[in-house]
């Protein structure tokens, strides 16, 4: 008897589990496969770290930190464009401006270990600042932003549209990368 009354809980058991595989299949059909959130329950955001990112001061008298959280990426490229688009977005702070040209986007990020370079693809809207001043905050709150943030990075070289260019704005070479520790 007892080896009949395991048969039957084994059985059971198993038709009670083909029952709920099948509620699940038909709910997650029914509702289009669209899993719901619980409510009281939150997604766990990605990880992020945070990193330092330099301004032009409101009077030109000098650069303006910040701090931000970007997410970790996958590789030093990833990071690198995220740093970059915050950069971009500009300020929080109202003592300080952007040095970065309105328009201006980030296309690509490349880093070459071996020479410590970091390649930075703009769009042309980089070169569309006027005045050595506002080309050497742009050229600047650049590299102190790589150089803060990145220290395996020793060199940097701008790119616009995926080639080098002679200046930004006319009035300091950026043809050939720009030694990071060293810059002005």
């Amino acid at each position: 008897m007892r080896e009949t009354d395991l048969g039957r809980k084994i059985v059971i058991a198993i038709i009670l589990l083909a029952v709920v595989i099948t509620a699940i299949y038909t709910v997650k059909r029914w509702t289009g496969g669209k899993e719901e959130a619980l409510p009281g329950i939150q997604a766990v955001a990605e990880e992020t770290r945070s990193v330092t990112l330099y301004f032009a001061g409101r009077d030109a008298d000098g650069l303006v930190t910040e701090t931000r959280e970007i997410p970790v990426g996958e590789g030093v490229e990833r990071e690198v464009k995220a740093v970059m688009a915050a950069l971009i977005s500009g300020p929080k702070d109202e003592d300080a401006i952007s040095a970065i040209p309105a328009g201006t986007s980030i296309h690509e990020v490349f880093w070459v270990e071996d020479t410590e370079t970091l390649y930075l693809d703009f769009n042309r809207g980089i070169t569309t600042g006027d005045g050595s001043t506002g080309e050497y905050y742009t050229i600047t709150t650049i590299i102190r932003t790589i150089g803060a943030n990145f220290p395996q990075a020793g060199r940097l070289q701008f790119l616009v549209e995926g080639y080098p260019v002679e200046t930004l704005a006319g009035h300091y070479g950026v043809n050939k990368p720009l030694n990071i520790r060293k810059w002005r």
